[in-house]
């Protein structure tokens, strides 16, 4: 259970909100605000969003990334959210040998706290939260979308209240998840330059399923992979799920950033990726496949979602790391993402789809806070 300390206070509770309708800008609607669409918070990346587990009425959390370093801001309403709750609840490693040194970012979270998940053997704590993460001993990887040759790997942290966390030390000689392919080893493998960005998926009791990115240096394209866990902390690599597109596609020039979920009114799983284009230019597609590990397939040759046409947009350089949450209705879906500015300036926003298509997710109204 979070500490009241990181509960919005019962003197800023908002009523719960109707259900969300994008409005096309009127006249009194100026090009600045038309620009701001779907902003909820500046100065952050990667989002990660989770409905707390029991947060006294349906609080929110969000970590994200903030400069070098993870943050959690908390809302009532997964829509207004508050200045970051604590003070960097997750530092880079202060281990010369670490992977994760000069930044980390993070991707993922379990809620491990109730039915079977929380009382299986296989889990060897009781934290209730397990946070996935990037690690990192290149400076670049703080920026927004780093570079290919950026050396970046997984991690775990385990923490009871969200704030606090613990690192959990993977079977790699860094204290990663999961290791890329080693110099001199052959046949090298496609993964040769980072295992990025990890989503996992607890699809049954002992059968996880993590999906990461890395750089194929003989495509010269990102990729996303799968990896498989009994426990969540040992994992073994399967092989690739998805690779960039046909040419003159959004994601010719790659696909990274999965997340995954799984779709409770379908029963299949749902990817939203970053797709990348010939010009370098960041937008977000989606895939689908019946059991998650194979016959993945785009749900659309168009992106489910573009970078802002604005030139003033926060979002207007590239939109990426989107996180995917299906909402108490089964057609109902809320798509956090990062975007990024002319500026470079990283920021949060929203978009929300509603029906059984799930093709294009609209941006919100501005609820900057």
């Amino acid at each position: 259970m979070l500490p009241a300390a990181l509960l919005p206070s019962p003197t800023s509770r908002l009523p719960a909100p109707a259900p969300l309708r994008c409005q096309a800008p009127t006249q009194q609607s100026s090009t600045a605000a038309a620009a701001a669409r779907g902003l909820l918070l500046r100065g952050a990346g990667s989002p990660v969003v989770k409905r707390a587990p029991d947060g006294g009425g349906g609080g929110w959390l969000l970590w994200h990334q903030s400069g070098a370093r993870v943050a959690l801001a908390t809302s009532p309403d997964g829509i207004r959210w508050s200045a970051p709750a604590s003070s960097d609840p997750l530092l880079p490693s202060e281990d010369w040998w670490a992977f994760d040194t000069a930044a980390v970012r993070p991707s993922d979270v379990l809620l491990i706290s109730s039915g079977p998940a929380a009382a299986s053997r296989r889990f060897p704590s009781s934290a209730v939260y397990w946070l996935y993460y990037t690690g990192s001993t290149d400076g670049r990887f703080g920026s927004p979308f780093p570079n290919a040759d950026v050396p970046a790997l997984p991690g775990l942290a385990i923490s009871q209240d969200g704030a606090n966390w613990a690192r959990i030390e993977g079977d790699h000689h860094t204290g990663a998840l999961l290791g890329v392919e080693e110099e001199g080893v052959e046949p090298r493998g496609w993964e040769a330059r980072c295992i990025a960005a990890p989503s996992v998926v607890m699809h049954a009791d002992g059968d996880l399923r993590m999906y990461y990115h890395s750089f194929d240096e003989m495509s010269q394209r990102h990729a996303v992979g799968l990896a498989r866990s009994r426990d969540g902390i040992r994992w073994t690599k399967t092989g690739k799920v998805l690779e960039g597109g046909r040419a003159g596609s959004f994601d010719e020039c790659g696909v990274r950033h999965g997340h995954v979920v799984r779709d409770r009114a379908a029963g299949r799983y749902v990817m939203v990726y970053e797709g990348v284009d010939a010009d370098g230019r960041v937008s977000i597609g989606m895939a689908v496949s019946e059991d998650g590990l194979k016959g993945w397939r785009r749900s659309s040759e168009m992106p489910v979602l573009c970078p802002s046409a604005e030139d003033e947009g926060w979002d207007g350089a590239g939109v990426g790391s989107p996180y995917l949450v299906q909402m108490d209705g089964a057609y109902d879906w809320r798509l956090y993402y990062m975007g990024v500015g002319r500026d470079g300036e990283a920021s949060i926003g929203m978009a929300y789809s509603e029906g059984q298509a799930l093709q294009k997710f609209e941006k919100c109204d501005a609820v900057l806070m």
